[in-house]
């Protein structure tokens, strides 16, 4: 539930709650009202009754069955019935009207009900009528509050009506407030999603309100202390990456140049005796075979190691040679993967670490598509591109294989590669998903070399 909704929620809860006790109060005070009125008419009725006998009472009440009070006149009395009865009980005069329609109300019929149900019983009052001692009728003043409850039921809908116009105004600018105040948390979003986007450059505007200005003010220099740590980072393991590559370099000319020459001479050593045992000494002509396969066999492995570790036809002849050869090997070994390579457009010679980390980048795919991926078909593709001004190198590996989920990819080589691309200024992408295939391309920069 949104903050804008979960305000709006209670503001309603509280508008809702002050409603519901004014109607309360309001149908309470209205009640008293009702009743005060009543009887303040019902008062009248009798002083008007009383003040008519004694001004002329003979005549009156001589004639009491032929409507000497003119109730008739008394209609707009509508908060009691009025009724002059003989002394059997039937009704000799009212201040209904003849026609017999009674004032119809618009208070619905359950409101009436209510008022009924909270309002203690309207009692009739009859007042005796005697001439000369005898009685010869009496006037009996019943109250009737519809008209009170009509008027009552028409203050409250004015009220509920004002009440639900004040309420849907009061929520509208509420929740414009709230939108306005809420406002800022968007551009938030957008840094936060710049920021975990890899956006380092990311940061927040100088908010008005001040509890969002510090946090503003704190979130750039987060950011600005996050940049600074990963750009330490990244030179750090670029510096790594650069011992380890300088290392491997040294390990393979040691290699080369010592253990080499050393298997070839023996090799060579062991092929000449091999031909001096076939006619000379044919009793070690089985051990001098076996000196010559097994630095045939150590020759070959040598060559694999100085293969992975640093291959020379980097240097020698540049990336696109390098990685022709890389892509040609690794078909042999699986021949039953379609590989396709399209290299355009590459100088010919550019910065050292630049090229390593384009072979390696290859490589590593190639490795993690050999050993997971069980995929029909490669696609490599290099080729140079220029971004923001500066020149750098494209480099797009895809496969038809199994995917796997890009959130669980910690344990393919890819923190290693992404490492070392970021690392000179670079970006790599990952396009995967199960039963779909892996893409991951990368851009590095490149310059010429020192």
């Amino acid at each position: 539930m949104s903050l804008k909704l979960r305000l709006n929620l209670i503001i309603t809860g509280l508008l809702l709650l002050i409603m519901l006790a004014g109607a309360i109060l309001t149908l309470s005070n209205a009640r008293q009202n009702a009743r005060a009125e009543v009887a303040s008419a019902e008062k009248l009725a009798l002083y008007l009754f009383d003040t008519a006998i004694l001004s002329n009472p003979d005549p009156i009440l001589k004639r009491i069955d032929s409507r000497p009070f003119q109730l008739q006149r008394l209609n707009h009395m509508r908060h009691l019935r009025i009724e002059l009865q003989d002394t059997a009980g039937h009704t000799l005069d009212s201040n209904q009207t003849e026609s017999g329609h009674k004032f119809r109300s618009e208070a619905p019929a359950w409101f009436e009900d209510l008022l009924d149900t909270v309002t203690p019983r309207w009692e009739s009052t009859a007042r005796k009528i005697e001439y000369q001692g005898q009685a010869i009728g009496e006037l009996v003043i019943t109250p009737d509050p519809t008209y009170e409850y009509a008027e009552i039921w028409k203050q409250i809908t004015d009220l509920l009506v004002l009440a639900s116009i004040f309420f849907v105004a009061v929520n509208l600018m509420i929740s414009w407030a709230v939108g306005q105040a809420l406002k800022p948390t968007e551009k938030i979003l957008i840094a936060l999603n710049e920021l975990e986007r890899g956006n380092l450059k990311a940061r927040l505007p100088l908010f008005d309100l001040p509890e969002l200005a510090r946090i503003g003010q704190k979130f750039n220099r987060m950011v600005e202390t996050l940049e600074q740590s990963i750009s330490r980072n990244h030179r750090l393991s670029q510096q790594l990456i650069t011992l380890q590559e300088e290392e491997r370099k040294s390990l393979a000319r040691d290699l080369h140049d010592e253990f080499g020459q050393c298997l070839t001479a023996i090799h060579t050593d062991a092929t000449v005796v091999l031909q001096q045992a076939e006619s000379k000494y044919p009793e070690i002509r089985d051990s001098a075979a076996a000196i010559s396969q097994l630095s045939r066999h150590l020759m070959d492995l040598v060559g694999g190691l100085l293969q992975r570790l640093r291959p020379g036809i980097l240097d020698e002849l540049g990336l696109a040679a390098a990685v022709q050869d890389l892509v040609e090997t690794w078909q042999a070994r699986h021949a039953k993967v379609a590989c396709t390579l399209a290299i355009e457009d590459i100088p010919d010679s550019f910065d050292e670490a630049a090229e390593v980390t384009a072979y390696r980048l290859v490589q590593e795919c190639l490795t993690n598509i050999s050993r997971h991926a069980a995929a029909s078909s490669v696609d490599i593709h290099a080729a140079s591109e220029a971004s923001e001004g500066q020149r750098g190198l494209r480099i797009s590996v895809r496969d038809d294989g199994k995917g796997f989920e890009a959130n669980h990819a910690d344990g393919l080589g890819l923190p290693g590669m992404r490492e070392r691309v970021e690392g000179l200024g670079g970006e790599l992408l990952l396009e995967t998903s199960p039963g779909r295939g892996t893409r991951i391309s990368a851009w590095i920069p490149i310059k010429g070399r020192s």
